[in-house]
């Protein structure tokens, strides 16, 4: 009878409240322990909220899928926006667009194969990458240089993890 009645308010809040503190545990994590000498860090949060879109875009509600992924990427991003110098809301904004992005280009694609997960959290880094580019380096004048020096080694970095978080995210979402 309890698997039949709605969720009610108090836990549906106590979800996203201890949602939104794993995140922001990861996301220190993620700008401390998993920091290199040359201070790239592996963007753990964007690979977490990619995959959750990916892993939801492949259920019978892709849409509610989407969506999860999406409070993911703002979860995550506001954590690291809380961490971090860059202006409030960037983060949020970078990880937003891109899992929205993605989210929605992969639902025409088999996201159980390998190569799927893998494209799309490039292409999101991508864009992750770009946005906050535009947000604190507006005035960029040679793109093709940032490419190499910033965004290809994000990229790189961000496939280290892809298919573990993927594997884990799917046996999560899907098993419990």
């Amino acid at each position: 009878m309890g698997d039949s009645q709605p969720k009610r308010i108090e836990e549906r809040l106590a979800r996203e409240l201890g949602l939104a503190l794993i995140l922001l545990v990861l996301a220190l994590a993620q700008v401390t322990l998993l920091t290199g000498p040359a201070g790239f860090s592996i963007p753990l949060l964007l690979v977490l909220a990619i995959a959750r879109a990916l892993v939801g875009a492949g259920t019978a509600e892709p849409v509610r899928g989407l969506m999860r992924g999406l409070w993911w990427a703002f979860y995550g991003g506001v954590a690291l926006d809380l961490l971090s110098t860059m202006p409030l809301g960037s983060h949020a904004l970078a990880h937003l667009l891109a899992v929205a992005v993605v989210g929605l280009a992969a639902r025409r694609f088999a996201v159980e194969r390998p190569l799927v997960p893998l494209l799309a959290v490039a292409f999101g880094t991508t864009i992750y990458e770009a946005v906050l580019a535009l947000i604190a380096l507006p005035a960029i004048g040679d793109w093709q240089t940032y490419a190499l020096i910033v965004v290809l080694p994000s990229v790189l970095l961000a496939l280290i993890p892809t298919l573990p978080v993927v594997a884990i995210i799917h046996r999560l979402a899907r098993g419990g």
